[in-house]
C-alpha cells in the first residue's frame, strides 16, 4: 500500500471542513474563517482524531477500483482481433475460409503456492480445452433437451404421529438419559439388556414432513460432440492479472481446410517438403525464440515456423516449474530435472495432438426453479408442534466434461532446440521450459541414419606385433573431424 502524507496546512483546512461538515446542516455553508475558527476551539485530541478519520477517508478514497480480470482479458482480445493481428483471423473466420474462437481459464492457485507456475500451465490446457470443444460443436453436436412444469396441492397431506409413536418417543428419550454417556457397542448393548432395540431406538421420529403444495418447472440440456481434432492449433495466448495475485489466460485456436492438408503432408512426407524461399525467416529460429526468456513464458502449444532457408518447421513449447525453493543444491537440481522432464512430455504432446487426436465434449446442464409449502410436526415427548415452511429456490447443475486423445507413431526428425530457465518477473517462481523442433531435413537425415546398412569390406592382413612390458601413454589417431557429424 503507498503511504499518502498530509502537509500541516492541508490538514488544517480538511480538518476545519470536517468539523463543519460534523456540526451538521446548519453549517453547511460555513466559511473558512469560521472553520478555522472552530478549529481553533477545538481540542488536541479532537483535532488528532478528526485529523485521523480525513486521512483515512483520504487514503480510502486514493485506492484503486478493483480489477475485474475476465473483462480485462476480453478488452484485450477484442484489441487484438480489431487492431492487431488477429483481425486477419476474425474477418477470415465471419467470412467462413476458417475457424476461429478464443476461450479462458483462471489460474487455480495463487502467487503464494509453490505450485503455481504449474497451475498456470493447467489453466493454458484448460482453456485450450474449452476452445476445442466450442470447435467440436461447430463441427455437429447431438442435443436431447426435456422440460416439465408441476403443480400440487393437497392440504390432506399434513403429517402426524400415532399415539404410539409419541410413547415410544417418550420411552426412549427416558432411556436415553440412562445411558447418555454411553457411546458405540456399548449404547446397544445396555439398550438391548433394556429390551429395546438399537436400530429402532436410533430411528426414532422426531420429525415429519410432507408436501403441501408445490410449483415448480425445470429443464434438462444434455450436448455431445466428438470429431476429430487433427490440425487445430493454437496462435495466440493471452493473460491478465490484478494486484491481489488473480489471474487468468486465454487461449486462440484456428482450424482449416488448407493447414490440416499441411499436416497430413508432414505426416506423409518422410520429409520430403519443398521450401518457400518467400517465407524464410530473417534469423536462425533458436536465436529469434530465444533471445527473450520472458517471453517463452508467454509461449504454450505448438506453432508453425519458416527457418531461414524457407522450411515450414513444427516448434513445440513445453514448461513446467519447480517447487524447490531452499537452499539444498542436490535437491534443486533434481527438482529441475523433474521440471524439465515435465516441460518435455508437455511439447511431445503437442505433436500428438496436433497429427492426430480426437476429442468429444459433453454438457448436461439442468435448471429447477421451485416454490413449495411443507406441513412440518415435531414430537416434544408427548405433545406435538404443527407448522409449515415456505420455500422458494432455483437450483441449476451443469456436468461439463471435455477430453481429448493424441497418438503419432513413430515421430521422426523431432529433437529439442533449446532448453531455458527464467524466473517469472513478478513472483520470482523458477520456470524450466523446452522447444522442441521437427525439420524435414532432420526427418531426412534420421530416416538415413535408421536406415543404415554398413556395406561390406575385405579384411585387410594384421601384422603380427611384440608385446613389450613398460611404463607410457597412448591415444588414438585423429581419423574423424567434428565435420563428419
Amino acid at each position: 500500500m503507498k503511504n499518502y502524507s498530509i502537509t500541516t496546512p492541508i490538514r488544517h483546512s480538511l480538518l476545519a471542513l470536517a468539523i463543519a461538515a460534523a456540526s451538521g446542516p446548519l453549517f453547511a455553508d460555513v466559511t473558512q474563517n469560521q472553520a478555522d475558527t472552530m478549529l481553533a476551539q477545538a481540542s488536541p485530541a479532537q483535532s488528532a482524531g478528526d485529523i485521523a478519520q480525513v486521512e483515512q477517508a483520504l487514503v480510502a478514497a486514493a485506492q484503486p477500483e478493483p480489477v475485474d480480470i475476465g473483462l480485462q482479458i476480453e478488452e484485450q482480445i477484442y484489441s487484438w482481433e480489431t487492431d492487431g493481428k488477429g483481425q486477419v483471423f476474425k474477418r477470415r473466420s465471419e467470412a467462413g475460409s476458417l475457424f476461429y474462437v478464443t476461450a479462458q481459464a483462471p489460474v487455480m492457485q495463487g502467487p503464494d503456492s509453490r505450485d503455481w507456475g504449474n497451475a498456470r500451465e493447467m489453466a493454458y490446457k484448460e482453456a485450450t480445452l474449452k476452445a476445442q470443444a466450442k470447435y467440436l460443436e461447430y463441427l455437429g453436436t447431438n442435443i436431447t433437451a426435456s422440460s416439465a412444469s408441476k403443480l400440487f396441492d393437497d392440504q390432506s397431506q399434513m403429517p402426524s404421529f400415532s399415539a404410539e409413536e409419541l410413547r415410544s418417543s417418550n420411552n426412549l428419550i427416558a432411556l436415553l438419559d440412562k445411558a447418555v454417556a454411553l457411546a458405540g457397542a456399548k449404547l446397544d448393548s445396555a439398550l438391548q439388556e433394556m429390551g429395546v432395540d438399537p436400530s429402532e431406538f436410533k430411528a426414532a421420529p422426531k420429525e415429519k414432513r410432507a408436501t403441501l403444495f408445490q410449483r415448480s418447472v425445470r429443464e434438462s440440456v444434455t450436448t455431445t460432440a466428438t470429431h476429430s481434432l487433427t490440425g487445430v492449433i493454437p496462435v495466440k495466448t493471452f493473460e491478465a492479472y490484478d494486484s491481489e495475485g488473480n489471474h487468468v489466460v486465454a487461449v486462440a485456436i484456428v482450424a482449416s481446410n488448407k493447414f490440416r492438408q499441411f499436416v497430413a503432408d508432414v505426416a506423409r512426407s518422410k520429409g520430403d517438403i519443398a521450401a518457400k524461399p518467400e517465407r524464410a525467416s530473417t534469423q536462425p529460429l533458436s536465436m529469434l525464440l530465444r533471445n527473450d526468456k520472458t517471453a517463452l513464458l508467454n509461449e504454450f502449444g505448438i506453432r508453425r515456423m519458416y527457418d531461414k532457408n524457407g522450411y515450414p518447421v513444427l516448434i513445440s513449447f513445453g514448461q513446467s516449474s519447480n517447487p524447490y525453493r531452499g537452499k539444498d543444491f542436490q535437491r534443486k537440481a533434481d527438482q529441475r530435472e523433474l521440471s524439465y522432464a515435465a516441460a518435455k512430455a508437455s511439447a511431445y504432446a503437442n505433436f500428438a495432438y496436433l497429427f492426430k487426436s480426437t476429442g468429444t465434449s459433453k454438457d448436461i446442464s439442468s435448471k429447477d426453479m421451485k416454490k413449495q409449502v411443507e406441513g412440518v410436526v415435531r414430537a416434544e415427548g408427548t405433545s406435538v408442534e404443527e407448522g409449515e415452511e415456505s420455500t422458494v429456490e432455483f437450483i441449476r447443475a451443469v456436468n461439463r466434461e471435455i477430453s481429448v486423445r493424441g497418438k503419432i507413431n513413430n515421430l521422426t526428425g523431432t529433437r529439442e532446440l533449446f532448453r531455458w530457465t527464467t524466473k517469472h518477473p513478478m513472483y520470482g517462481h523458477e520456470i524450466n521450459g523446452v522447444v522442441y523442433i521437427w525439420h524435414p531435413v532432420s526427418e531426412q537425415r534420421a530416416r538415413e541414419l535408421k536406415n543404415f546398412k554398413p556395406a561390406r569390406q575385405a579384411a585387410s592382413p594384421q601384422s603380427k606385433q611384440t608385446q613389450q612390458h613398460s611404463a607410457g601413454s597412448s591415444q588414438s589417431r585423429d581419423l574423424m573431424s567434428a565435420d563428419d557429424f
